[in-house]
């Protein structure tokens, strides 16, 4: 071993049978190889498991888009504002429940987090098949809401254990970009289901929401077995004892070595912060036009001029375009390091759709503009996360920066969900000139925010020279300090 290979020591603290050593090199073409090989098995086993979770998750809270063609209003005897109220009363379960999460997450185990919280999401959405008026429908969204929360949030905390601050974006796009195939898949279920599939006791839109949310009940359930909770805990995906102890250090060098189950300091310190200002402005921007987008693009297609059938064929296209540029966006962000500017570009992206969607009654014009909202809006999910989980030091105060962007931002939701009344149908004006509005918001705080980080990074260039990655020792200085990210080695994703 040569003096650039230094060696560590790793006995049954790292989960090795006492006595047992492991010895990894610390530079070198003997670690890289460890490093690829390690992070090959994360990017084939890990995350599209949890791209897997969190499409089922996307597929059980928009699905009640295709139920309103396949007749959930006729089914559930809904009138004037209803549906409209039922989609909200979801957001309110969700908003509700995210902070609470996060602490949860740091009490059990994110395995049993997710898998108990899947399994409670798919019984409530099974169960709005059995809905036979509006209080049942609302009740079932609202507690579909709080329990969809645990995956959503948690999932870029689980991803920080496993990757560093520059390979993050790529991985969690790659799990919220699942959301875009959900909207796809969809589609294409709702309409086999009301082509090809009848029941003499159950209406299409009751077997769409049977087919839909038992599958998510099995997966919680294994979920709670074979989901890694931590680097420590890795061997469940079959990574050798060298590869786990990289992981290890490497979830300890990406500022990951507090280990406090509550830190009220943290707490405060991340409500105080101005960075969530701005990024939750952000996310309120985003979710307005992305909750309106998910439950009405049916009813927007419809109103284009096609059958209840075909519009639920229609919806493929958009969101399948959407594939492309999250994993495009996502992948360019790691590859440069930048998260603002991509927000900024994307959203601007939306807008040409929403003033294609407001300028013209062309069927064409319109179509295309809801293909450009769908590739505008859907990257910036996974940059906003991404980008919060980049710029806070500290387990509590980044779950807490992550739960405040999503309480925030899927509170505002709910006004997405009451823009697009019917009596404003074919055009929307109302709707689609709120959420361009919101897309303007969104360019204009993400230009903001990046200009604010980029002259902080360059006020420490000039104070305490290059920057340099923070050791685990390092980091835990900076906790117990109270600085956290304010430690004059760290540098913003800007």
């Amino acid at each position: 071993m040569t003096d650039n290979e230094k060696e560590i020591v790793v006995a049954s603290e790292t989960g090795l049978d006492k006595g047992d050593v492991v010895v990894v090199p610390q530079s070198g073409p003997e670690r890289e190889a460890i490093v690829r090989r390690l992070k090959l098995k994360l990017d084939l086993r890990l995350v599209p498991y949890l791209a897997l979770l969190y499409l089922f998750n996307a597929l059980d809270r928009g699905n009640i888009g295709n139920a309103r063609l396949a007749g959930l209003e006729k089914g559930t005897h809904l009138k004037g504002n209803d549906f409209y109220n039922a989609l909200s009363f979801f957001y309110f379960g969700y908003t509700i429940s995210q902070i609470p999460n996060m602490f949860i997450l740091k009490k059990v185990t994110p395995a049993v987090l997710v898998g108990v919280t899947m399994i409670l999401w798919g019984v409530c959405s099974t169960s709005m098949a059995a809905a036979k008026n509006y209080s049942q429908l609302v009740a079932s969204r609202f507690f579909m809401g709080i329990f969809e929360a645990g995956v959503g949030p948690a999932a870029p905390i689980i991803l920080s254990f496993f990757y560093l601050r520059h390979e993050l974006a790529w991985r969690t796009a790659l799990f919220y970009g699942s959301s875009t195939f959900a909207g796809a898949f969809g589609g294409l279920i709702a309409y086999g289901v009301a082509k090809n599939l009848t029941h003499d006791k159950l209406a299409p839109w009751q077997l769409l929401f049977v087919i839909e949310g038992i599958p998510t009940i099995f997966l919680g359930i294994l979920t709670i077995f074979v989901l890694p909770n931590s680097p420590e805990k890795l061997e469940r995906w079959f990574v050798t004892p060298e590869e786990k102890q990289v992981a290890i250090e490497r979830s300890r060098s990406g500022h990951n070595a507090d280990t406090s189950l509550l830190d009220k300091r943290q707490l405060l310190a991340a409500l105080k912060d101005y960075k969530n200002f701005f990024t939750c402005i952000i996310y309120i921007g985003l979710n307005i036009p992305l909750a309106s987008y998910t439950s009405f693009l049916p009813t927007i297609i419809k109103e284009m001029g096609y059958t209840d059938v075909n519009a639920q064929l229609m919806t493929v296209p958009p969101y399948a375009c959407a594939i492309v540029t999250v994993f495009s966006v996502c992948w360019c962000s790691d590859r440069t390091r930048n998260r603002g500017y991509h927000v900024a570009a994307s959203a601007l992206v939306a807008c040409i759709g929403y003033i294609l969607l407001i300028s013209s009654n062309k069927l064409g014009a319109n179509y295309t503009g809801a293909c450009f909202v769908a590739m505008g809006l859907y990257p910036i999910i996974p940059l906003m996360l991404s980008w919060v989980a980049n710029n806070h030091v500290g387990h509590i105060k980044r779950a807490i920066s992550v739960a405040m962007l999503n309480t925030f931002g899927q509170c505002f939701a709910t006004v997405g969900t009451q823009i697009y009344k019917a009596k404003t149908a074919p055009r929307f004006y109302m709707g689609y000139g709120v959420c361009l509005a919101f897309t303007v918001v969104m360019i204009v705080f993400s230009l903001s925010l990046s200009f604010v980080l980029k002259r902080e990074n360059a006020r420490r260039d000039a104070a305490h020279g290059e920057p340099k990655e923070l050791t685990a020792e390092e980091q835990q200085e900076a906790i117990n300090s109270g600085i956290y990210d304010n430690h004059p080695s760290f540098r913003y994703y800007i």
